[in-house]
């Protein structure tokens, strides 16, 4: 006798997959409202699927968003508190004289060269001034990272919080050549405010 072939699917539909035999119980303990709150979503939901949501099936769903979610919160927690690790949360960048009035009146400073890698643990931005100055003269919290492509080179527009701090007395270059300050250096803001030369932060 052939199989009844509108009886296959509703026995399939029967049939639970191994993973979900291998499932074990564990105990859950939830207070009243929250008990109430599931069976309440749980009853909306089984209005449009033919009853097949329970509170488990949510508990699972949620449980599967935590495990997904939590190790990335983890790390983007531990790439914004760990910068004594890395050894910087600060880009020292250049700039001539007048660069610093384009900082104060945009909040913001352009087109920097910036390894991708760290910008994730970039807190601050310190303003070196060439000459008159040359000094480290300003710092801002950064707000955030906007990426450009400039002649087929990827930059970035670094933006900060309108509050530009002003470092006083400034920090002089010292003994070393201008050409430590050509290019964007890393460093941590607190080695910045202690340092009483740019040597110092080398």
């Amino acid at each position: 006798m052939g199989m009844n072939n509108k009886l296959v699917p509703k026995i399939k539909s029967l049939l639970v997959h191994k993973e979900e035999l291998n499932k074990k119980q564990v105990a859950l303990f939830l207070t009243q409202n929250k008990i109430d709150e599931l069976d309440g979503i749980v009853k909306r939901l089984s209005n449009y699927s033919n009853g097949k949501v329970n509170r488990n099936i949510l508990i699972e769903m949620a449980i599967d968003n935590l495990i997904e979610c939590i190790p990335e919160v983890i790390r983007e927690y531990e790439a914004e508190n760990n910068t004594e690790e890395v050894g910087y949360d600060t880009i020292i960048c250049p700039a001539q004289d007048g660069g610093q009035d384009f900082l104060k009146n945009n909040h913001r400073w352009e087109y920097v060269k910036l390894d991708s890698d760290k910008i994730k643990y970039l807190k601050y931005i310190a303003l070196y001034v060439g000459l008159p100055y040359s000094s480290i003269m300003y710092w801002a919290k950064i707000e955030r990272f906007e990426e450009v492509v400039i002649e087929n080179q990827k930059k970035y527009k670094i933006h900060v919080e309108n509050t530009i701090h002003e470092i006083t007395p400034a920090i002089p270059l010292g003994n070393i050549s201008p050409l430590h300050t050509r290019s964007p250096r890393y460093t941590l803001l607190s080695k910045i405010l202690e340092a009483d030369t740019y040597s110092d932060i080398l």
